[in-house]
Order: structure tokens, then sequence, then C-alpha cells
């Protein structure tokens, strides 16, 4: 079991999805709701302003290093011909993640995420109404779940929490429907219920992955509902707090400081370093992003505050 777990880990991008979903569906929807439309231009600058710093920072941070020692590795040579994939936030959709060595593969996640602002606030303005919004974005969800069990390659590809946390956000503003699903997952114990329920689904892969990100949805929905709930010691304490607040940093240069980690204790000569690689991988990321946070982040930040509403 605790093999399956340590497999696991690329599942944290499941659950950002869901928290993804959830944002950013429920702030356009209360936007909506206070002043009467949502503004598409100040969204998209906000976005921009959060996403393309650091990102495009960290990418070029990868060119530099792949010109200074992969020009001429396998890797190298494929990182040069993704790399426009890379800077266009397409690399989910062209880029494939099963070769030996995909240098910053991690991007994919980004592009779907960009693909999802992109299409979404857009189409949640056209459609107008919430019911109207959550009764397409239902359609969109059983659609994804009969196509990728139908094996067609466009569904495939959909990542069904960003979905089923969108969802959930309307559901949750709709009036007629928000006493209802509040009654039912405002119980202090459905997040515990709904985490170890993703957790089993991690554990054995053959439960179909559609469950495992509706438990994903389901317990970002039911952490926010309610202010106290078996999680909330945890999510409020002060380490997760910050954690919360550099993770864009953690996740951009997570893997350039478990690359640092390696060699270095390679070149150290450490015999059974596997297990030092994720506790000094972790310390290193955090000072990292911690420092891109104060001193490059943050001027993008209080900028993208100017476009709040």
């Amino acid at each position: 079991m605790s093999g399956l777990l340590a497999k696991s880990g690329h599942h944290g991008v499941t659950l950002f999805f869901a928290i993804s979903g959830f944002l950013i569906t429920s702030l356009l929807v209360r936007e909506r709701l206070q002043h009467g439309h949502i503004d598409l231009r100040a969204f998209y600058i906000r976005r921009c302003l959060r996403i393309f710093p650091l990102y495009f920072g960290t990418l070029l941070l990868y060119v530099l290093l792949v010109v200074m020692l992969e020009r001429d590795s396998v890797a190298g040579v494929e990182f040069w011909r993704n790399l426009k994939y890379f800077a266009t936030y397409t690399s989910n959709l062209f880029v494939p993640l099963d070769g030996d060595r995909v240098i910053f593969y991690f991007a994919w996640s980004l592009a779907t995420e960009e693909q999802f602002y992109l299409i979404w606030p857009p189409l949640l303005v056209l459609l107008g109404g919430i019911k109207v919004g959550a009764g397409a974005m239902l359609g969109v969800i059983v659609a994804s779940v009969v196509g990728a069990e139908a094996g067609i390659a466009f569904f495939a590809g959909v990542p069904f929490a960003i979905l089923a946390g969108s969802f959930m956000a309307l559901l949750l503003h709709d009036q007629a429907w928000h006493a209802s699903v509040a009654g039912l997952l405002g119980r202090t114990w459905v997040p515990i219920i709904a985490g170890g329920g993703g957790l089993v689904c991690m554990v054995y892969p053959t439960i179909p992955y559609y469950l495992l990100h509706l438990s994903m949805a389901i317990l970002v929905s039911s952490c926010a509902i309610q202010k106290r709930h078996t999680l909330s010691g945890l999510l409020n304490s002060r380490l997760m707090i910050y954690l919360g607040g550099i993770s864009y940093g953690l996740y951009m240069l997570h893997m350039l400081c478990k690359n640092v980690i390696t060699k270095l204790l390679v070149l150290c000569g450490i015999q059974g370093f596997e297990l030092l690689v994720f506790p000094l991988t972790a310390i290193l990321a955090i000072i990292a992003a911690t420092l891109s946070f104060r001193f490059f982040e943050s001027p993008f930040l209080r900028i993208k505050l100017t476009f709040q509403r």
C-alpha cells in the first residue's frame, strides 16, 4: 500500500484542478452577483500577472540550463523541439509524457489550466444564469466520463476534477440548490470521508479515475462550506497557510530543486541517498519558492491588486 501511495504523488495536481475549478468559478459567479456582470478583461489581466511572470521566468531558466548542460543530450534536443509548445501553453496537447525523460514536463498542467481560463469564463458569461451554466457543465462532465470510457482520445485528456470543482461551485451559488448541497456536505466529518475516499481510489487504481476526481471536488467543496471541520486544524495551521501562499513557486521550482539535491548527494558519495531526496528537496524548494515570492512574484501581485473588484 505504501508503494502505491508513493506513486500517487501526481494526484496533488488532481487536487489542484479541483481547487482551481471551484475557486475560479466561485469568483466569477460572485462577481456577477455583486456587480451584475463579469469583467473578462480584468480577469485575464489578473491571471496573466499571477501566472505568466514565474512561468516564463522558470522556462527561461530551463532554457539557460539546457544550453549549458543538456545541449547535445536526447532530452535536451527534445526540449528544443517542445519549446514552442511550452511557450504557448499547448504542451498537454503536443508533448508526449511517456518518454524516459521529458525536461519541463510538468508544464502540461499549467497548459491545461490556461486552456480552462481561456474557455470557461467567456462561456459562463455567454450562458448567463447559474442554472444554465450548471446544466452545461453537467453535460460536459457526462460527455467527459462517457467519452473517456469509450476510449475517445479527445476526452481522455479532459481534467475531470476541474469540471467537478466548477460544477460544485455553481451548485453552491444557486439559491435553489445551496441549502440541499450545503446541508449534505456541511457536516464536519465530510472532508475526512472525502479525503479517505480519495486515498482508497489512489491505492486501488482499478477504481474509475473520475471517482477519485469527484472525491477531490467534494473535499474542496465541503472544506469551503464550513469553517470548522475535521481537517480545519491542519488546513488553518501556520505552516499550511504559508505553504499555500508560496505553492505556485513550489510547483514551478520543485524539479530544479530535486535535480540539484540529487546531483549533490551523488557528488558527495552518500550511499542510499534516495531516502534523503524528498526531505532535502522540500527544504530547498521552500527556500527557493520563498525567495521567488518575496523578490520576484510580489511586485506583479501588487499590480494585480489594482485590477481587483
